[in-house]
């Protein structure tokens, strides 16, 4: 299950469990003329390949960039059922990017101007289309169609196509100022009590697939009044995200912290 938190000052920080903080720069895949992005670093599972990036390169620089942690960009092809490496790039954005010279790093397994991925035995994905689903974290963002490839020892064995074209943005999700103009603008301010300092109500919530939010929770609460209102009010978010992933509906956990207080109710409530 991912998470994410809107946080109220009008920014969205999302925040999720995963190893790189910035959307990466992804490999490529040469497949029937047409060069694929991929969801995938083949290199990674090479064995020993710690070894070999640090020769990778040479003594030249590979640059490393926060879109491109791994420090270099690896372009693959399908020949018939097999997959081959074909060149490792640097990740510098020039005409004259560093390549490697892929007969010195890989030896005898460089034969005809590339390299068989016979380690490789896991799965390739292609997003294709638009994105219906932004992240700018990773390999998160969604598309609106994905096809996978499975490998066992670099041959193909099988080849799916997910559709993620029902996937639904919620105008409150993509507008915090929306989404701040709804929730304080439906707390029922009468019945709050006068309050002599800021409180903030963490409201954990995810949506079904028909948008509808049915699962809600305090996960930090005050008082039972306020984490009560605060449940109401997040419930009735008329539509929240509709979110396919590979083909399947895709459930996410929200946190949104419902804050309490006299500048709010002044705001949303003295304007009445």
């Amino acid at each position: 299950m991912k998470f994410k938190v809107l946080i109220h000052f009008g920014i969205l920080f999302l925040f999720r469990f995963n190893a790189f903080g910035t959307a990466q720069l992804p490999d490529l895949l040469i497949y029937k003329g047409d060069t694929l992005r991929i969801i995938a670093n083949p290199l990674e599972d090479y064995p020993n390949f710690d070894s070999l990036r640090s020769i990778m390169f040479g003594n030249n620089y590979g640059c490393e960039l926060t879109n491109c942690w791994r420090g270099y960009q690896a372009v693959w092809e399908l020949k018939g059922n097999e997959l081959f490496l074909v060149d490792i790039l640097s990740c510098c954005y020039n005409e004259d990017r560093l390549k490697v010279n892929l007969r010195s790093v890989f030896g005898g397994k460089y034969i005809n101007g590339s390299v068989k991925a016979d380690w490789f035995s896991t799965k390739i994905i292609s997003p294709q289309g638009k994105i219906v689903y932004y992240v700018h974290m990773g390999y998160d963002s969604i598309y609106q169609k994905e096809v996978e490839f499975q490998f066992k020892n670099g041959v193909l064995i099988n080849t799916k196509t997910y559709d993620n074209s029902k996937s639904k943005i919620s105008e409150y999700s993509t507008n915090p100022k929306k989404l701040q103009d709804f929730i304080y603008g439906k707390i029922n301010w009468e019945a709050v009590p006068i309050l002599d300092k800021k409180v903030s109500v963490f409201v954990e919530f995810s949506a079904n697939e028909n948008g509808k939010i049915d699962s809600i929770k305090v996960v930090k609460g005050f008082n039972k009044m306020l984490d009560s209102e605060a449940v109401r009010v997040i419930r009735n978010i008329p539509k929240w995200d509709i979110i396919y992933n590979h083909g399947e509906f895709y459930r996410i956990k929200w946190v949104f912290p419902v804050v309490f207080s006299e500048e709010n109710r002044t705001k949303y409530f003295g304007e009445k």
